[in-house]
């Protein structure tokens, strides 16, 4: 073990054990910290740490500006000016921060500008208060305003409250979409200046060590209740306005949590598909078929999706996607498909069915397992169908779980739906 530093020579790698430290974790933990932990870690501090780190990096701010459809960054010398905690006339109103975007280099002028109101903690939005910050927003020009909590929203351009003004434009940022979102974009290698890297790695190293800040690990506290009582419905049956407002307020927060959480855990960017009115077509499926039905694209690839069924009645979670072989004939397409899943190890639980023209297949879900075994032992696939036609249009492949009793878990149906999700997107889409 070196005892002392030889400048020219000695490595980088012992300084943790000429400082007689335990590991190079230990000496890790000494840096001097960007953003320390502790007494920064309530909302006007966050926010304030938040706001700077957008204004310093380019490619950050533009990611999430672009995102709600704000495109005046890409202006002519163009900046973006952060400011915290704005007071109105009557002081009554004071919103966390207030964002302005301007162009022009020795006389800029105004291209946008937005608040910001900001919660931590377990703290939710009040939609009372953000009306008000709308009327004060009014007065001086302002017609948008950007929330930041704990709290996840289908996409930036939904947030989980409503004002009265339909005019008035209202975005959402969760705390965890905004740290992901940076990750992201340091794995693509998408921020140029190594600084600005260093910036956002730190603002994760902050929010990752943030106690008020927090993804999605709870259904909440009246998800067990809600899932036990559909559970019992027939499948055409209609559910009460209070049980269906609970299981779709906690269910589309889950349903953004694990784009949000397959993107950070893999090197594929996921992304939630839906409309405008999400809320509602969770509502009506809810209604009509008792399960939930949520898309994923991959990558921004339209073609490249995969979707999660959530069963309430039989309490089962199918991950599901289609695979197109161009070329040959049905027994060939067959052995190609076979060809890109069979070193991925355990294949039973792979569930693989055969499309042809006009949708007919026969629908019996083969385990991939079996295809295999069928292959080596050269007899027909089970899967495949002579009197439906030469070619198959499409392959379904699926996963399916029985969650049982951590279906009702607050926390382990977080846990599980999850799992299953990744190991889809690891095992199946990602070798497509």
């Amino acid at each position: 073990m070196p005892k002392k530093i030889e400048i020219g020579k000695t490595n980088f790698s012992d300084l943790y054990q000429i400082l007689k430290l335990e590991s190079v974790e230990a000496l890790d933990s000494k840096k001097a910290r960007l953003f320390p932990s502790g007494n920064s870690e309530n909302e006007v501090s966050t926010t304030s740490i938040f706001l700077a780190s957008l204004s310093a990096i380019k490619e950050y701010r533009e990611e999430l500006f672009g995102e709600i459809g704000i495109s005046r960054l890409g202006a002519r010398n163009a900046q973006l000016h952060a400011y915290t905690e704005v007071i109105s006339d009557t002081k009554e109103d004071r919103p966390d921060g207030l964002l302005v975007i301007t162009s022009g280099k020795n006389t800029p002028i105004i291209e946008w500008a937005g608040f910001v109101e900001a919660k931590v903690k377990d703290n939710h939005l009040d939609a009372e208060q953000v009306e008000r910050y709308s009327n004060f927003a009014r007065e001086i020009g302002i017609n948008d305003i950007i929330t930041v909590s704990n709290q996840l929203s289908s996409n930036p351009k939904e947030s989980p409250i409503s004002l009265k003004k339909r005019s008035f434009n209202l975005y959402h940022w969760s705390w965890t979409y905004l740290k992901v979102t940076g990750s992201r974009l340091i794995r693509t290698n998408k921020v140029e200046d190594e600084d600005h890297v260093y910036i956002l790695k730190e603002l994760r190293r902050y929010f990752d060590n943030h106690k008020n800040l927090s993804g999605y690990v709870n259904m909440g506290k009246y998800w067990k209740d809600s899932v036990n009582a559909i559970h019992g419905y027939s499948s055409d049956q209609k559910i009460e306005f209070d049980l269906l407002n609970k299981i779709t307020d906690s269910y589309i927060q889950e349903e953004k949590d694990i784009s949000l959480q397959l993107t950070d855990r893999s090197q594929f960017h996921v992304e939630l598909v839906n409309s405008s009115k999400r809320r509602d077509e969770v509502e009506e499926s809810l209604n009509s078929k008792k399960l939930i039905t949520s898309e994923y694209m991959v990558d921004k690839v339209r073609k490249n999706t995969f979707t999660i069924e959530v069963d309430f009645i039989r309490q089962k979670v199918t991950c599901t996607t289609t695979v197109q072989i161009e070329k040959g004939k049905a027994k060939g397409q067959t052995s190609t498909l076979i060809k890109k899943f069979e070193d991925i190890g355990a294949t039973s639980h792979i569930l693989i069915n055969a499309v042809y023209l006009r949708n007919r297949s026969k629908g019996n879900n083969v385990p991939l397992s079996q295809l295999i075994d069928e292959r080596t032992q050269d007899v027909p696939y089970s899967v495949l169908e002579k009197s439906y036609g030469d070619t198959v249009k499409h392959f379904e492949i699926k996963t399916e779980d029985l969650l049982g009793r951590d279906f009702q878990s607050v926390k382990n149906f977080i846990v599980k739906l999850e799992s299953s999700s990744k190991r889809f997107l690891e095992q199946v889409v990602a070798n497509k």
